[in-house]
């Protein structure tokens, strides 16, 4: 592994990450409830030995991931993906796409920033997201990607308690699908149909 990034696991978890596979993190926030961390990277274009590092904070709820997961027909996966996620220069001073360069040469002083940066703007939303009320509003403001995002959404709002309103959001997601008859849609038919049947929630003939 380039040594930055080496130096960059290492501190990450004294800030109390585990790591996963590749350059992925998870920290527990809260029960059921994952912070986590993904290290996009990029080297073209740059010095030997140094690399380019983007990283998108996230937060995983298990519960609506679990959920998910049974209603797709899949294997249920420990830490991905997040439920919610963003890049981490989206919620620093300014808002827009920030990028780190590392130094292999010296990788004690070149990831001093990007760590300081997660520790003060990607573990406070990590822990913003600890209760299933406040990543329902995440998914509300499109945290993520949509296509993963229209899963979601109405499995948290169920598992909220608002029926009705997950209802409505399948209602939604079938309409905006119209003839459309590719492999996406066909398996968010799937979805929304396994969902309906298992919380009997189908429209009326």
């Amino acid at each position: 592994m380039n040594p930055a990034l080496s130096e960059v696991s290492i501190r990450l978890q004294s800030l109390g990450f585990r790591k996963r596979v590749g350059m992925v993190f998870t920290r527990e926030v809260a029960e059921g409830v994952l912070g986590w961390l993904g290290l996009n990277r990029a080297s073209r274009h740059l010095p030997a030995g140094a690399v380019e590092v983007n990283p998108v904070v996230g937060i995983r709820h298990q519960g609506i991931e679990r959920l998910v997961a049974e209603l797709r027909g899949e294997k249920f996966h420990a830490y991905q993906p997040p439920t919610v996620s963003t890049p981490l220069g989206y919620l620093m001073p300014g808002s827009h796409y920030r990028a780190w360069i590392l130094d292999a040469v010296d990788p004690a002083g070149s990831v001093g920033g990007l760590i300081a940066s997660i520790a003060k703007y990607g573990l406070p939303f990590m822990e913003s997201g600890s209760t299933l009320t406040e990543i329902c509003r995440f998914l509300d403001q499109d945290l993520g990607f949509e296509h993963q995002l229209v899963y979601r959404r109405p499995a948290a709002w169920l598992l909220a308690g608002e029926s009705a309103r997950s209802l409505g959001m399948l209602d939604t997601a079938e309409s905006d699908l119209g003839d459309r008859d590719d492999a996406a849609a066909v398996e968010l038919r799937s979805f929304i149909a396994a969902f309906r049947d298992r919380f009997e929630v189908n429209p009326p003939d």
